[in-house]
């Protein structure tokens, strides 16, 4: 899995819809506090924390509880459509 399918599922999850992988680098590296866009997709591709939380909170994605977050697991459970359980 890579940084462009963790945004797609990302997109997914929000409602937006998947953008492509051009308008994703068009729009998102702007909104990146410490604008290293290659550098964060690399650090989210390696489940880097965050560049996990960095991106959840650009797509307004809920942040906690993120730990024993695995973003495979949830991105496999949200494509099955199924629920995301989190411990509590």
């Amino acid at each position: 899995m890579n940084a462009y399918d963790i945004m797609h599922e990302w997109d997914n999850a929000t409602g937006i819809g998947p953008r492509s992988d051009e308008e994703l680098d068009t729009e998102i590296p702007g909104r990146l506090s410490g604008g290293d866009y290659d550098g964060w997709k690399a650090r989210l591709e390696a489940r880097d924390i965050r560049a996990i939380r960095e991106g959840m909170k650009i797509w307004g994605l809920p942040a906690e509880p993120l730990k024993p977050f695995e973003i495979d697991d949830a991105i496999g459970t949200y494509e099955r459509g199924m629920s995301v359980e989190q411990p509590e």
